[in-house]
């Protein structure tokens, strides 16, 4: 059983500071978790943004012994549009990126709400890599989102 003022005394070792990026390349997915939206403030002003975790499903062997673990998700953020009374704002142009995500899972419909995309897939996600501002280090990034199958 796990002590939790045990664990608070343990000493660890030097650890690694950066997480092997994910190769590039299409892989089937699904979707982990939606995090309620979030308001972030920047050069624009408050931008709301929610965010997807998707859990890749066919990572190939050799890459997962590669990258040394077996878990393998990876996070977008979406930045939404809204309206005034805090709806999604669905007038033309607007949420491209959530309305790719919702055609891919046939939920691009009416009356559809974002709690849908919970546990929702499966679908193809096309991965880059993107270097980090402040270091070498590269992350997995979601490119695009389709159909699987």
């Amino acid at each position: 059983m796990f002590d939790p003022d045990k664990f608070m005394d343990q000493p660890a070792d030097a650890g690694s500071t950066v997480v092997k990026p994910i190769p590039e390349g299409e892989y089937t997915a699904m979707i982990e978790t939606v995090a309620a939206p979030r308001v972030i403030t920047g050069q624009r002003g408050e931008s709301v943004v929610m965010d997807i975790t998707f859990k890749l499903m066919d990572v190939p062997p050799n890459v997962a012994s590669a990258l040394g673990r077996t878990n393998f998700t990876v996070r977008q953020g979406y930045f939404l549009d809204v309206t005034p009374n805090n709806a999604l704002d669905m007038a033309e142009g607007k949420n491209v990126a959530l309305n790719k995500l919702r055609a891919a899972l046939g939920q691009n419909s009416a009356g559809w709400t974002p709690r849908k995309l919970q546990g929702a897939g499966p679908l193809k996600l096309q991965l880059g890599l993107r270097k980090d501002k402040n270091s070498d280090a590269q992350f997995s990034e979601v490119r695009a989102v389709g159909k699987a199958g």
